[in-house]
């Protein structure tokens, strides 16, 4: 997503280069599409196209730029390419993340730092992308908070076009002088062949996992590689009225495209044809002329405005986003409308100008010793350091508070295995309902933290504390599926679900351990168990129907268990898409004593944008309030609990923990208890000992 040098009218590489006043244009329409996409998801739900408009730009220019350079040179002088798409690209773009840095430092809400730090340590890397692919399916459903640098996932992708794009041009040129073939001919056989592979492997990993294919660079190569081959195609050569009917007609489908298209859009798989291939026509057309269509839209681009945006885009599309967190973060009241739209775009163009003039112009053209390769790579290499390490050692700061502060907690909370007044009286989390605590619900400032719940999840049971020697983890597709095992004399027991099992671990552990029971969990992250499949079944959730089927064969042929506990997540999936109950028939008819948990509730609150509050997201946003972000309990029960109460099987409430009064809390002894939308902190999950003993033991036992 670059404002590269303005280029050359003629799409033939040898040709003289004249101002291509037409992809400035299509420059300023990108950068506003995305622009208005973040402003307003919901009027333009496709307007994140304006990325793949950017990627056949960069692909058509960078390919022409290269074949220039062969033809006149004889050669690429690839380091020369990288020192200078480095003093163009990269001091506005490094200087937006030090700004980042300090919004992150002063304005964003502290629960954010942590991933703020770490996005911006990774996108100065322009290895972004490759992170949020990581963590797609956590971003999509809005598991973590936006980060100020996200959109940054583009410039990462683009990056590494730059740095693997001369390499590959450079290589085929010499095996077409090897094999004494014409130079253009195996430039353009690699560009199918990258565009074919690349389109291949996007339509195939957009059905297998599309959060993911989102991000990863291998699915968009085919993009630049599509604007490569309009370079190397002669301009159009027909008549104006018919090249201007074409541009309209091509301009209109990127317009359908950035309204028809939304979230739910299987993109960038074969649909995304669609707008890249009118992006490349509108490019092959060409620029208009005095002897052109007078309905020709390239004549609207030629316009002043259009081609400031266009100069100015690069910078637009750096600023834009981390304006847009900053402004809600301030003023959230503003919300996600217009408001916010009059404080971020006139802020945001007004940037954009100062970064242009200031920053990208003056250091790209810059004489003397700027010039010098070695100069260029050495103060990338440093800046790109500093930035990664305050990035690093800020992240490492807080991790060293948060785990400071559950060793305290720990602390506390260890006593809860002892009898006596240290139990009776403790009022940390689940124990103040447990122990009906006065005022369980207050905000002590000195006790409540947003950050340390942000960073607070059960998985640290897992990676430090006793899962770690007694579990087992694989990933399979984008989820995890867990296996542990505590060794003992007495009951057999098994806990099965997903990801709001395992949070469960560390209390049910430590109870296992008194009782002596032989304890262990089978898990697969956001696999609802006992779901029935559907034509429409990505990979992940065709393993997870296949895993939860393995899983009921197992544990009804396992003559040795006698407990099974099921906590699982059933709140995702309509209950005519289940079999619960003849599942859980089946283990009852098997001889297992079964007992289904009533799932703790997600959380009910929601932001200025309509999406639900992750739980210190929330508290951020309401202040210091006693009570703050509580909210009706849901008298509903879901699938899973009423097929258990129809088969008469033992269940245990654990809304009676989290919701004791017909209301919803989102602090309880001091504690905050959800770290997201629907997970509970891990310091919280581990205070439910006390509850799980007096409500599950005798139903055991």
């Amino acid at each position: 997503m670059k404002l590269l040098d303005r280029p050359a009218t003629q799409t033939h590489p040898t040709a003289p280069k004249r101002l291509r006043l037409d992809i400035q244009g299509l420059r300023a329409l990108a950068v506003v599409l995305v622009v208005v996409f973040h402003l307003f998801p919901t009027h333009v739900p496709g307007g994140y196209i304006g990325v793949d408009i950017f990627f056949v730009i960069s692909g058509f220019l960078i390919t022409g730029h290269l074949l220039r350079e062969v033809e006149t040179r004889g050669r690429i002088r690839v380091t020369e390419f990288w020192a200078k798409r480095v003093r163009r690209l990269l001091p506005a773009s490094l200087l937006v993340l030090v700004a980042s840095i300090i919004l992150t430092m002063t304005v964003m809400p502290a629960n954010t730092r942590i991933q703020n730090y770490g996005d911006i340590g990774y996108a100065a890397s322009y290895i972004l992308n490759w992170r949020l692919a990581a963590n797609s399916v956590d971003y999509l459903n809005s598991e973590f908070p936006p980060t100020l640098v996200q959109h940054y996932w583009s410039l990462s992708i683009e990056e590494q076009f730059y740095l693997v794009w001369p390499l590959l041009i450079a290589l085929v040129i010499g095996i077409a002088a090897l094999a004494k073939k014409p130079q253009r001919r195996f430039i353009l056989s690699a560009l199918i062949l990258v565009g074919v592979l690349s389109l291949g492997f996007s339509v195939f990993e957009t059905m297998r996992s599309q959060p993911s294919a989102y991000f990863v660079t291998t699915t968009r190569a085919w993009e630049f590689a599509l604007g490569g081959l309009v370079a190397m195609i002669p301009a159009a050569r027909i008549l104006p009225a018919l090249r201007g009917l074409l541009s309209l007609i091509a301009l209109a489908v990127i317009t359908a495209c950035a309204f028809l298209f939304g979230a739910t859009t299987p993109f960038p798989g074969a649909i995304a044809l669609i707008p890249v291939t009118a992006t490349a026509i509108l490019i092959w057309c060409g620029d208009s002329d005095d002897g052109s269509w007078q309905f020709a839209p390239q004549r609207l681009t030629h316009n002043r405005v259009v081609q400031f945006l266009g100069d100015t885009s690069y910078s637009v599309y750096l600023w834009h986003w981390p304006l847009i967190l900053a402004v809600t973060a301030v003023f959230p009241a503003a919300g996600w409308g217009w408001r916010r739209a009059l404080l971020v775009v006139p802020v945001t163009v007004g940037l954009a100008w100062v970064t242009l003039k200031v920053v990208e112009d003056p250091i790209r053209k810059a004489p003397g010793m700027l010039k010098r390769r070695s100069v260029t790579f050495g103060l990338m290499v440093v800046a790109v350091a500093a930035i990664i390490g305050v990035c690093a050692g800020s992240s490492v700061a807080i991790q060293h508070d948060v785990k400071k502060r559950q060793t305290e907690i720990e602390s506390l909370l260890n006593n809860e295995n002892m009898q006596g007044e240290q139990t009776t009286g403790l009022c940390v989390g689940a124990w103040a309902i447990l122990n009906k605590c006065p005022d369980p619900y207050r905000y002590d400032e000195a006790l409540i933290d947003p950050t340390f719940a942000q960073e607070d999840t059960p998985r640290r049971w897992f990676t430090e504390g006793v899962g770690k020697e007694n579990c087992t983890q694989q990933r399979v597709g984008n989820f995890a599926e867990r296996s542990c095992h505590f060794p003992g004399d007495g009951k057999n027991v098994l806990l099965i679900g997903d990801s709001h099992a395992d949070q469960f671990m560390a209390p049910l552990q430590t109870i296992a351990t008194q009782e002596g029971w032989n304890f262990r969990l089978e898990s697969r992250t956001a696999c609802e168990l006992f779901v029935t499949p559907a034509a429409d079944d990505d990979e992940d959730e065709i393993r997870c129907t296949e895993w939860s089927k393995q899983l009921l064969d197992s544990i009804e042929a396992d003559p040795d268990i006698d407990v099974v506990l099921v906590i699982a997540r059933a709140d995702r999936v309509p209950a005519e898409r289940t079999d619960a109950q003849p599942a859980l028939a089946r283990l009852r008819d098997a001889g297992k004593q079964v007992i289904v948990a009533r799932d703790t509730p997600t959380v009910g609150v929601l932001g200025p944008d309509g999406k639900v509050f992750k739980g210190p997201e929330c508290l951020t946003a309401q202040g210091v309030v006693d009570d703050a972000c509580s909210w009706p309990d849901t008298k509903d029960l879901d699938w899973l609990t009423t097929a258990a109460l129809e088969l008469e099987l033992d269940v245990l409430d654990l809304h009676q923990v989290v919701c004791p009064d017909g209301t919803c809390h989102m602090v309880t002894g001091d504690l905050i208890v959800y770290s997201d939308a629907n997970h509970l902190t891990g310091m919280f999950a581990k205070s439910f000992t006390g509850w799980l003993e007096r409500e599950l033991v005798p139903l055991i036992n």
